[in-house]
């Protein structure tokens, strides 16, 4: 497995966006389960369960850090007539999100642009809202990034924010979540109180804290029965040493689901 860095992490997006987007969907994170809902319609559950939790106000300027293909920003555009922007280390990403957003006529409301997310550049006080889904698991120094995300909003603004966590303590389980780190790109994976403190820490008050993890495991069931589509197997020989190396560890996060060694946190604080 190549060492993670930022560019590790780019090449990493910039080779499977296609793959992602092709078997995934618009959206490149975790469903979230209430009943039968299938894998996309539970991602699409994922994004108003944060939204809701957050209470992101209608018409709000919104950063959304780690946006992917556009999918959070176009709904929050569409939904809530949020403007976003969206920022992503990939061009690749980029390019398809734009892509998206010109179809769909929203260009007056959603701009991407390519950006590392451990060095925020924007201006003090810029947003309403910063939106942050499975990002800062890719972050090096995630409590920088929560004090960034206070520097970035406006008194009153609200951090919606969802993650892998760092469950519970034991050898066999620290021996997972590094396995799961290096084959994932994640320099570290934070404890769900680790985030709650930092967040205090920067000046927010946490509004809404839980973790949701039986609501997603489901996820890796549905990544693991990917693997085993035809053309996938067809293709697999074909995706390289490192992307292979990355699909094998969709069974490691389904035992570290399964075992407590991995969760799952959702969080919405406010700035006070």
């Amino acid at each position: 497995m190549e060492m993670i860095s930022t560019r590790a992490i780019r090449a990493h997006y910039d080779r499977l966006s296609f793959f992602y987007r092709t078997f995934w969907g618009e959206h490149i994170h975790h469903g979230f389960w209430k009943n039968g809902e299938s894998p996309r319609q539970a991602q699409l559950n994922l994004v108003k369960e944060l939204a809701d939790r957050a209470h992101i106000e209608r018409g709000g300027n919104v950063l959304d850090v780690g946006c992917g293909f556009g999918a959070s920003a176009i709904w929050l555009a569409q939904e809530l007539r949020c403007s976003i922007t969206g920022i992503t280390i990939s061009p690749v990403q980029k390019r398809m999100a734009e892509r998206r957003a010109q179809q769909l006529e929203l260009n007056d409301r959603v701009w991407f642009q390519v950006a590392d997310a451990n060095k925020l550049r924007f201006p003090a006080a810029s947003f309403d809202a910063v939106w942050v889904i499975e990002c800062s698991e890719h972050l090096f120094d995630k409590q920088q990034f929560i004090r960034q995300c206070g520097r970035l909003l406006r008194s009153g603004g609200v951090l919606a924010l969802s993650s892998w966590l760092s469950g519970a303590a034991g050898r066999h389980n620290h021996q997972l979540i590094s396995e799961i780190c290096s084959g994932m790109l994640c320099p570290s994976l934070a404890t769900f109180a680790e985030y709650q403190s930092w967040m205090i820490e920067s000046g927010f008050q946490v509004v809404y804290a839980k973790q949701i993890t039986s609501r997603v495991a489901k996820t890796w069931d549905v990544c693991e029965a990917i693997l085993e589509r035809p053309i996938v197997r067809i293709c697999w020989p074909l995706l390289g040493r490192q992307t292979r190396a990355f699909t094998r560890q969709f069974s490691a996060m389904r035992r570290g689901f399964a075992s407590g060694a991995l969760g799952y946190g959702m969080f919405a604080a406010r700035k006070k």
